[in-house]
């Protein structure tokens, strides 16, 4: 059974972290509290190791990205297990729709001069 991994909280008034580099890659194999990625919080860059072993089957979260404590960052796999594809981002998190187009004020002929 897939197992989510979750940014940590590693500071008491930690909000987030983030992924600075993944020492692993997607397929391999991790053992628990095997250090798998480097987080960086607001004080430190910490060593970062799951409390699951099994397949680093799925990085959710990029080098790079600043992540919300408890917001899912990588899934952990059984051997021989197999993930079904990532869902799409909810439209919220898609690109804003375009503008609504204004039409054109209605243009007010001059009375010709002198009238």
């Amino acid at each position: 059974m897939a197992t989510s991994i979750v940014m940590p909280q590693l500071g008491y008034d930690m909000r987030e972290g983030t992924i600075i580099r993944w020492l692993k890659q997607e397929g391999d194999e991790v053992a628990r509290g095997e250090i798998i990625a480097e987080i960086e919080t607001d004080k430190a860059v910490v060593e970062f190791g799951p409390t699951a072993a099994g397949i680093l089957g799925r990085i959710v979260a990029p080098e790079g990205a600043a992540i919300p404590v408890g917001q899912e960052i990588a899934i952990i796999t059984e051997p021989g297990e197999t993930l079904a594809a990532p869902a799409p981002p909810p439209a919220s998190a898609a690109a804003p729709p375009a503008p609504a187009e204004t039409p054109p004020a209605p243009s007010v002929a001059a009375a010709p001069a002198g009238e």
